[in-house]
């Protein structure tokens, strides 16, 4: 053989070793960032309330369903009102369907928290801040939701601490 075709074989090799790692890097540069887009995709999240009928308050959310993608802090803000004539405290239990899903919700700061205290009449706004898990992505009972429900429901605080006792 030449000089020349050894100098060619050469260069033919090397650019088929190249081709071939720009390849190898496409493909797995691709899958990787399928993975990551997975994450990415939005939950729906609808937002139910309630009150029970010892205690006078209207409670709604501001909106019945928010688009969250995991990853992202969302604040939900919620309407609340005293509709009778006497001060009265409230305090509110949650609940999550899928139940399972409950693991990867993380409430951030809560109304829930505390109990509550309105005038009669008075309104006022409560907010609920959350983080919704990445990894929720990753589990085989949850990757697959789409939709999720969260409720909460106000009781009257003095019904509530006797029925604890």
């Amino acid at each position: 053989m030449s000089f020349y075709k050894k100098k060619n074989l050469t260069i033919y090799l090397v650019l088929f070793f190249l081709i071939f790692l720009i390849l190898f890097f496409y493909y797995t540069i691709s899958k990787f960032q399928k993975e990551n887009k997975l994450s990415l995709e939005p939950i729906s999240i609808n937002l139910l309330t309630s009150v029970h009928p010892k205690l006078s308050w209207s409670f709604v959310s501001k909106k019945s369903t928010i688009i969250v993608k995991p990853g992202e802090v969302t604040t939900i803000e919620y309407l609340v009102k005293n509709v009778g004539d006497q001060q009265n405290t409230g305090i509110a239990t949650f609940a999550y369907y899928p139940k399972f899903f409950e693991n990867y919700i993380t409430k951030l700061n809560c109304f829930c928290y505390d109990a509550q205290t309105l005038k009669p009449n008075e309104t006022d706004i409560y907010s609920l801040v959350l983080l919704i898990d990445p990894e929720v992505t990753k589990d085989s009972k949850t990757k697959n939701v789409k939709e999720v429900t969260i409720q909460f429901t106000f009781f009257d605080y003095k019904e509530y601490k006797k029925k604890e006792s």
